[in-house]
Formats: structure tokens, C-alpha cells, sequence
């Protein structure tokens, strides 16, 4: 097996999921670099994974069947949002992204906004759930089952995601747009063409670049933009006591963060273990 395949196997496994042939060909690591792996990678009903990991495949099949239930709910959500003001993106990340969601795990929604709307978007989203009856994640909620947690908000003005790393590339070339206004989503892979330095094969790089190049920046009125602000101070000022790894700025809100390090520093163990 090729060494980048290879790499690509030892990262997937630090999330339980083995890959078929044709995802290791997606999710190839960097450059083709040759190296002797015999040994280290096993093969079983068309899923590659490391010695010793046959149980992934039992775990992956079982997952693929809470994602698809969990799939019904996030089209659901972002149907009945499509019509809000201002929402440019909505794009489900995390393990549903993946099909890998536990029958417990919550959805994931990234959101993305016109330019100087964000705050006044995440407060109407917040505002208008419970009405359109989409069951929303709290903070202090215990059960998260099937709810949508927003935790991604960024303005279409700040689409750059940083700090690059392989972690962050994988959740970049994981987003599954399920609302894509004015090819936003072009805009933001176009935005992170950093991301084919780690991941060359995840995406038609080419076709995103392509389409994005032939998008037109929007102009939000300076009368939005003041009100914005507004809404950015009022709901800073009421989280600002509970803010501990989330990242909070006019133009973009982080608000369960992955510590990305942290991931990459297993990733590493795990590849001078095996």
C-alpha cells in the first residue's frame, strides 16, 4: 500500500472508522511517497483498516444506520431555514458528515452569512426553532440525541479557516452543504485552497475554483451592519462569563471548537505505534 493510503488508514482510525478502497483514494495524505506496509494493514469485505481492527467494520455498518435516521432530521432542519434572512450556507460537519454518528451524538450545523449579518442571523435562528420545530441543543442539555447544535458561524467576508493543519483540512473537505445559496460553499473550499495541500484527492478542487471565481462579493447597507454589531455586543456580553475554548469574534463564532492539536498529537502516536 502506498504510504499516503497508509496515513490515511492510521488518521481514520483514531475515529473508529475503517475505509473502502475508493475512500482511501479520497483521503490520501499529501504526496506519493512509497514505503513498505505490508503487515500493518488488513483487508475484509471490501474495508481497509490496521491489524488488529476487524471490529471497526461492525461499528461502522452499525453507525451508517443512526447517521441515515439522523440525516432525515438534518434535512429536515435546514428545509424550514432556508427561508431566514441573511443565511448564505448550512452545512452539516462532525461525525454525521462522515456517516459515523453515534445513536446518541447530536447534528452539527455550520452555518455561514451574508457579510454583517452574522449576529443578527444567530439570533433569529435562536428566536424562531422552537416555533418552526426544530429541536435546538443548549448548553446545559444532557441529551443531545438528534437536536441541532449551531456551532459553527462564520460571515462570508472571513470564510479562511486557520490555523492549517491536516485536522482542520479533513473537517473543511468533510462539510456536506445541505443549503448552498450564490455557491457559497464554492466560496469557502475556494477560500481554503490550502486544504488540497493535505488532502489532494478530497475534492474536484478544480470545478470548486472554477465555479467560485465566477461569484460576486454582496454589499450588506451600513444600516445592517450597525445592528449587527449591536447583536454581536449584546450576545458577547451574555456569554462572555461562560466563553472557555470557544472563539468569538464579529465575524465568526467557534462554539465547541475541537482541540486540533491535541487529535494531530494522537494521530502521531498512533502512526509511530503501528
Amino acid at each position: 500500500m502506498k504510504f499516503e493510503n497508509f496515513q490515511a488508514l492510521v488518521y481514520s482510525d483514531l475515529f473508529d472508522y475503517p475505509l473502502t478502497y475508493r475512500e482511501l483514494a479520497r483521503w490520501r495524505i499529501g504526496d506519493k511517497i512509497r514505503i513498505k506496509t505490508s503487515g500493518l494493514i488488513e483487508e475484509k469485505d471490501g474495508y481497509f483498516f490496521l491489524k488488529g481492527r476487524e471490529e471497526l467494520i461492525k461499528l461502522r455498518k452499525e453507525r451508517e444506520k443512526y447517521s441515515k435516521k439522523k440525516w432525515v432530521e438534518a434535512r429536515r432542519a435546514a428545509s424550514k431555514l432556508q427561508g431566514v434572512p441573511w443565511i448564505k450556507m448550512i452545512g452539516v460537519t462532525g461525525a454525521l458528515a462522515m456517516n459515523n454518528a453515534k445513536e446518541e451524538d447530536d447534528i452539527d450545523f455550520f452555518v455561514i452569512t451574508s457579510k454583517d449579518s452574522l449576529w443578527l442571523t444567530r439570533f433569529l435562528i435562536w428566536f424562531i426553532c422552537p416555533f418552526l420545530g426544530i429541536k435546538r441543543r443548549a448548553r446545559k442539555d444532557k441529551d443531545v440525541k438528534d437536536k441541532i447544535c449551531f456551532n459553527l458561524f462564520l460571515d462570508e467576508s472571513n470564510l479562511k479557516i486557520e490555523p492549517e493543519n491536516l485536522f482542520l483540512a479533513h473537517e473543511i473537505c468533510q462539510v456536506r452543504p445541505l443549503l448552498n445559496k450564490d455557491k457559497t460553499y464554492e466560496k469557502f473550499i475556494k477560500a481554503n485552497e490550502w486544504v488540497e495541500e493535505y488532502l489532494p484527492n478530497a475534492l474536484n478542487f478544480k470545478r470548486i475554483n472554477r465555479q467560485s471565481s465566477q461569484i460576486m462579493s454582496t454589499q450588506a447597507f451600513s444600516f445592517l451592519a450597525i445592528l449587527n454589531r449591536i447583536a454581536f455586543f449584546l450576545q458577547y456580553h451574555y456569554m462572555k462569563s461562560k466563553i472557555t475554548s470557544e472563539k468569538i469574534t464579529l465575524t465568526a463564532a467557534f462554539f465547541h471548537p475541537a482541540n486540533s492539536q491535541k487529535i494531530l498529537h494522537k494521530y502521531f502516536q498512533l502512526f509511530r505505534k503501528v
